[in-house]
């Protein structure tokens, strides 16, 4: 061959003309069992004709998500929902301190009831209050043993 020929065979090929390798069937590169499963996986991700899954919800557009979409939105929520345990958890530390200043307010005043109940005496007469009240209860005991007084210790009404 000429290198006239030669070029003339490379500018057919390079031109597009005919080449004998394109007139060769190529295989396909996936089988019809591997296709089905590649579809699947597809319908899996994307959702029904690749539309979403209404299950899943609707981004803003209005639009299905797809699983990738949804687990993405999923876990947005997530981090929104522990942020907000997070303030409600500082809020029912802050409460639970006010609750148990309140209880221990609440202690103490019930105590000044008691206290201002039972008639006691200020400090260090409540010391000698018990003793006295006994004294009293016997010196009247006393009383109505004398002649001339009632049994309740008065002096009893005269005669007319």
């Amino acid at each position: 061959m000429t290198d006239t020929a030669v070029d003339a065979a490379v500018d057919g090929v390079v031109l597009g003309r005919t080449r004998q390798w394109d007139l060769v069937q190529e295989e396909p590169d996936v089988t019809p069992e591997q296709e089905a499963v590649l579809h699947d996986i597809q319908t899996q991700l994307r959702g029904p004709g690749s539309a979403g899954w209404p299950q899943l919800g609707s981004d803003a557009g209005g639009n299905h998500r797809t699983l990738v979409d949804g687990i993405a939105a999923a876990l947005r929520r997530i981090g929104e929902l522990e942020e907000q345990t997070a303030a409600l958890s500082a809020q029912v530390g802050e409460l639970r301190t006010e609750i148990s200043e309140l209880e221990a307010t609440s202690a103490e005043l019930a105590a000044e009831v008691r206290n201002l109940e039972s008639r006691q005496l200020p400090w260090p007469l409540s010391l000698i209050e018990g003793p006295a009240e006994f004294v009293g209860a016997q010196l009247n005991r006393l009383e109505a043993l004398l002649p001339g007084h009632g049994a309740d210790g008065k002096p009893a009404a005269p005669d007319a």
